[in-house]
């Protein structure tokens, strides 16, 4: 996960869902904007909502991006797309 969120809540996000994946601070996103996924038109520092997967050999596998934050890939549609590696 990459974010420019407070640390201490992603931290807490981390914790109460359960996740072990590693996340990657992006105070000043420059990581979110190299990916071309930062939202210009939000008055807040936020990307776009984004999935990816990248395989072993660091390829781009999947994207999606939503411009509604409320829109996420269901567990499904990531699945399926992980059973294409």
């Amino acid at each position: 996960m990459i974010s420019n969120d407070d640390p201490e809540k992603l931290r807490e996000y981390r914790d109460a869902e359960g996740l072990t994946m590693p996340f990657l601070l992006d105070p000043d996103a420059t990581t979110i904007k190299a990916y071309g996924v930062y939202n210009e038109g939000s008055d807040r520092v936020i990307p776009h909502p984004t999935a990816l997967i990248i395989d072993k050999e660091g390829g781009v596998r999947y994207v999606r991006v939503d411009e509604n934050f409320r829109d996420r890939p269901s567990v499904e549609e990531l699945l399926e797309a992980l059973g294409g590696l």
